[in-house]
């Protein structure tokens, strides 16, 4: 499909244009701006990456697991011991102590042979790249949103201004069947439906300011901040066919980058390693130690003399567990029912994405050509308008004649001022679709906008 060149051709979309466009002040922002500015503070992207820190500190803690652990140890203990022999007097046979022990040992242990332990880490680092891929779709939907709430402002301003000279021109005609009708050459019938006209706009004209300020509020939740203006699209742009010019090409580049797809796959791997762990609960364990005690007391109930003994002592720690009650086979067999479930995961994305970027690519192709022929559209309006008022003049048609032509006219320059802005989003939708929606996509979004 060729790129189509998308011109404004009627003097009243040109002036709406001008309004949302026009030169570009220090105050006034545009979409690579805001979105550089929603990064910032995203409530969605700040909570996924806060979430991969968290992965990277289990990560952390995993490998910790795998090196030396230390413990200090103390206790002490006060003893009254009252001893007396019989048959002697008590100035001789009877002992009355008391005396302290205490001791301090200190031990260092490492693991010298863990299944559970390197799986664990395995697991941790396929869960911190899980939480990577994350961080980037949330960055990448925080530019569909930013996109959608901008343009969604521009197209509400369109309808502002588009409402504001329907609203002139029906005045305009207003006016005439008054004119008309004092001087006896049309009858009251065409004042009458003129003003139905003009009240019926100035309904719109309120419709339209308050859709334009809901649409404010929209960029600004996204954005994080109001903006009181913001730059409008150039008067022609060109906006690109997909490249390569194949649904299927596109759908192949979805079902393996898209990234619905990509989380579905790394979670999949993460819960593989659930069913490795699971397996180490029958693997036999080797640690190694070594400790040393240092003991002191200040004697005993059978002698008053104090003394003090340091100990060490190095070795290895075997450990063979059995699974007598069938607690480690039903671990296994959930972790693998898990990861059949995290398997259908993968394959319902792939085809989500699949027929998501069919869906997106359409509307990219049928939005072009919807542009071209609104395009049409709107010189045939503005052939009727003028032909109507001719027919007016000379007698053979009706003020209600024009009073519809008007409205068609601002109809078709509406639909138009839409269209261009689908065939914008639906160009970045596509592009989100395939998981390749990035920083420079927004960049060359932005150069379509005025300057």
């Amino acid at each position: 499909m060729r790129n189509l060149r998308l011109n404004v051709l009627s003097s009243v979309i040109g002036a709406a244009l001008a309004v949302t466009a026009g030169a570009v002040s220090a105050q006034t922002a545009d979409l690579l701006s805001l979105y550089r500015e929603a990064t910032r503070q995203d409530p969605a992207v700040a909570a996924a990456e806060a979430s991969l820190q968290a992965a990277r500190e289990r990560l952390a803690q995993s490998e910790a697991a795998n090196g030396l652990s230390a413990t200090v140890s103390a206790s002490a203990s006060a003893n009254y011991g009252d001893s007396r022999v019989r048959g002697l007097p008590s100035s001789i046979g009877q002992v009355d102590r008391g005396y302290l022990n205490g001791s301090v040992t200190a031990q260092v242990t490492k693991p010298l042979i863990r299944s559970s332990i390197k799986v664990g880490i395995e697991q941790a680092r396929a869960g911190v790249s899980l939480s990577e891929i994350s961080v980037a779709s949330a960055k990448q939907d925080l530019a569909t949103r930013v996109a959608q709430a901008y343009f969604d402002v521009l197209l509400a301003q369109d309808n502002v201004t588009l409402v504001g000279a329907q609203k002139a021109a029906v005045g305009e005609q207003l006016a005439q069947a008054k004119r008309n009708f004092e001087v006896g050459t049309a009858t009251i019938v065409d004042t009458n439906e003129a003003q139905a006209r003009y009240d019926q706009v100035l309904a719109q004209e309120i419709a339209a300011n308050n859709e334009l300020d809901r649409t404010r509020w929209a960029l600004r939740n996204t954005v994080g901040r109001f903006e009181a203006s913001i730059a409008g699209l150039k008067p022609s742009i060109m906006i690109d066919a997909p490249q390569p010019a194949n649904m299927e090409a596109w759908v192949t580049r979805a079902e393996r980058d898209a990234f619905g797809v990509r989380i579905a796959q790394q979670s999949l791997a993460v819960t593989e390693f659930d069913v490795k762990r699971a397996q180490t609960g029958k693997d036999w364990t080797l640690d190694a130690s070594a400790s040393a005690t240092h003991g002191q007391n200040t004697g005993s109930l059978a002698s008053s003399r104090g003394g003090f003994s340091t100990t060490g002592l190095v070795g290895v720690n075997f450990q063979m567990p059995f699974d007598i009650s069938g607690a480690v086979d039903a671990r296994i067999r959930e972790a693998i029912s898990n990861v059949e479930k995290a398997r259908n995961d993968v394959e319902s994305a792939r085809r989500t994405a699949a027929l998501g970027v069919r869906q997106t690519y359409l509307g990219v192709t049928s939005g072009i050509a919807s542009v071209a022929a609104q395009q049409q559209a709107l010189k045939s309006a503005e052939t009727l308008l003028a032909s109507t008022k001719l027919g007016l003049e000379v007698g053979v048609r009706t003020n209600l004649d024009v009073l519809n032509a008007q409205q068609t006219l601002t109809q078709v320059q509406r639909d138009l001022a839409q269209a261009r802005y689908n065939a914008i989003l639906n160009r970045l939708r596509l592009e989100a679709a395939s998981g390749d929606l990035n920083e420079d996509d927004i960049r060359r979004t932005n150069d379509y906008l005025g300057r």
